[in-house]
């Protein structure tokens, strides 16, 4: 199974090549497809990255800029679409699976890696988890290029390899803060390894650091010159735990959440490897380098084990969703504590079960939020009448105005949805406060006029509280009115009608000046 930096024969390269390009390409397609076909509207994160794909900031008031970024150069090279975020998520995941199986080739035999990206790819977070484009998914291919590029720079000593890996690292922390529990990760590993205590390592490791440092520069600037907004954020929405007791139960429950997400994974496991002994050889594999092995250790733990210090430490509220970049080695270190000699029997069992439970987890994820809860009558994103929306924004607009729209006040999932269904560029204030959308200027709403939009839906997603801004501008509309989409009943099954109520007011342009966004 470990074969150190050794390389393979070149026949059994290129069939593992073929299989890590189809198993990939397969993922993209059927998840993309899937979704596209299926979902009516975008996830509300997928949302928020339309509002904020408006405009290339330095920041954002939630996050760092680098998703928004991202979908941003998207859409301007297809052009929005409901299945855009879908086709971008499932990439990400493909990207970062296919890296992390280039990593797996510096360290272990060819099957093995293959076999260890394809149960990889079962962890859910990596698949029924593609449904939506956000910081935790776009993080994961940088992830897992700055995992490769940092175990090649510890072996090779190239500065230029260095220099990469703090670049990666940069752009990494601009995707998500969270992307420093793997940096730290690696920083405990240049602690431990004691070959890399050498002079041209260490000042490798510090041209890594200036290069991270110059790449996150400019949202340094940007982040002192909004009082560090995100950080606010974070803090205003982070749910502290009365005590030790309270946060050991908290533990317990993100534990016990990271263990069902791996549950596809755990039984492909069982498949490959759990099964018919005989078929493996009684000498078990060749155990790995202890540098090798040292490196695989501290990279997939890394992730977890702080998340999970971080809430004790602080006595705060785990949530689920933040184990999401935590098992992109899951495979590869299974495979290693196992030490199973790999064989052709357990590579096509390793294929056949993926394949089959990937065909599995889409139909009963994308059946079950469409079909089946439109069946029941039951409320979720993905059966959402978002194209309704958008045109009932549109016909009101030009009801009342001969200039185009282009801007929407709502809150993001509303403006999302109107985005993504919407072909002409389109800006949205953020229910209403600027410093959420600092590319609508104080004067646009007189300039351009505004769509006013207020979901009194009764499991609105973006309105909790009375929002006093929203309402102000409500105030100013010349016309007011409410639209009654037909959104699955949530009145009981065999009841009908539609549910979906939006209250919206018409902003007038202003005299002659230029709409200016």
């Amino acid at each position: 199974m470990w074969e150190g930096v050794a390389v393979d024969r070149p026949g059994v390269d290129r069939r593992v090549l073929a299989w890590v390009a189809l198993l990939c390409v397969g993922q993209l397609l059927l998840w993309s497809i899937a979704f596209g076909l299926t979902y009516k509207a975008p996830e509300i994160d997928s949302a928020e990255q339309f509002v904020w794909a408006f405009s290339l900031e330095n920041g954002y008031w939630k996050h760092p800029p680098m998703p928004s970024w991202i979908l941003h150069g998207l859409i301007a090279l297809v052009g929005p679409s409901v299945a855009l975020p879908f086709v971008a998520t499932q990439l990400s995941i493909v990207i970062a699976l296919a890296l992390t199986w280039r990593l797996g080739r510096e360290f272990m035999s060819a099957r093995c890696y293959l076999i260890a990206m394809a149960l990889t790819s079962l962890v859910t977070y990596h698949n029924i988890g593609g449904d939506c484009f956000n910081h935790n998914t776009a993080l994961l291919p940088f992830q897992a290029a700055t995992l490769l590029l940092f175990y090649r720079a510890t072996r090779s000593g190239a500065w230029h390899q260095w220099a990469l890996v703090g670049l990666l690292a940069g752009l990494s922390m601009l995707v998500k803060y969270v992307a420093m529990l793997p940096l730290a990760g690696m920083l405990v590993y240049v602690v431990l390894d004691r070959e890399l205590h050498t002079r041209r390592q260490l000042l490798g490791l510090a041209i890594a650091a200036s290069m991270f440092a110059l790449t996150l520069l400019p949202h340094w600037l940007w982040l002192q010159s909004t009082n560090f907004l995100p950080f606010r954020y974070a803090h205003s929405v982070a749910q502290a735990l009365p005590g030790w007791q309270a946060s050991l139960h908290g533990l317990a429950d993100f534990m016990l959440m990271q263990g069902l997400r791996l549950l596809p994974f755990i039984a492909g496991l069982w498949f490959v490897v759990g099964r018919r002994r005989r078929e493996f050889d009684p000498a078990p594999a060749p155990r790995a380098a202890s540098r090798d092995a040292l490196f695989l250790w501290v990279a997939a733990l890394a992730p977890l084990v702080l998340t999970m210090a971080i809430g004790l430490l602080t006595e705060t509220e785990l949530q689920s969703r933040w184990g999401a970049n935590a098992f992109l080695l899951t495979g590869w270190l299974a495979l290693a504590v196992l030490r199973r000699p790999d064989s052709p029997a357990m590579l096509r069992r390793a294929l056949r079960f993926t394949i089959g439970a990937q065909l599995v987890l889409c139909l009963s994820m994308t059946l079950a939020k469409t079909v089946v809860a439109e069946r029941l009558h039951v409320r979720t994103r993905a059966n959402f009448p978002g194209a309704l929306l958008a045109q009932q924004a549109q016909a009101t607009w030009r009801r009342y105005s001969d200039k185009p729209l282009r801007l929407v006040v709502s809150d993001i999932w509303l403006g999302g949805n109107i985005i993504a269904n919407t072909p002409q560029r389109l800006a949205v204030l953020i229910d209403g406060r600027h410093f959420k959308s600092p590319w609508v200027k104080q004067a646009a709403v007189e300039q351009c006029g505004a769509l006013v939009l207020d979901d009194l839906t009764a499991d609105a997603a973006g309105r909790g509280d009375a929002n006093a801004a929203l309402d102000a501008l409500m105030a100013r509309a010349a016309v007011t009115g409410v639209w009654e989409l037909p959104w699955a009943n949530d009145r009981g099954p065999g009841t009908r009608g539609a549910t979906g109520q939006v209250r919206w007011g018409v902003i007038l342009p202003t005299g002659d000046a230029a709409c200016k966004l």
